[in-house]
């Protein structure tokens, strides 16, 4: 038999770090962005490596914010979880109370 031992507050706690370093993550990979698009546009202009540079660029970016979302979910699933194990609880304590 499993035992189950939940603080609420510690799973909402991480679930919002995950949350708020999702949200900064995904600020300086806009920030970097923004930087690496000025680079391509006055600094490193080329026949074609720049273009090239930029469109593998957009790719990563793309990919670590797809990645980022993950983190953002994996965040809301703990306070979701936390949500539902206490409301769980509760309703336990009184169903058995009357």
């Amino acid at each position: 038999m499993a035992d189950v031992n939940v603080t609420y507050e510690d799973m909402r706690q991480a679930g919002n770090r995950l949350k708020q370093e999702y949200e900064q993550m995904d600020a300086k990979l806009d920030e970097l962005q923004s930087y690496i698009q000025g680079l391509v546009s006055d600094g490193y202009v080329t026949g074609r490596s720049s273009g090239a540079f930029d469109d593998q660029y957009q790719q990563f970016t793309t990919g670590a914010k797809q990645m980022l979302q993950g983190l953002e979910g994996l965040g809301s699933f703990l306070i979701q979880a936390a949500d539902t194990f206490e409301q769980t609880d509760e309703g336990l304590a009184s169903g058995i109370s009357g």
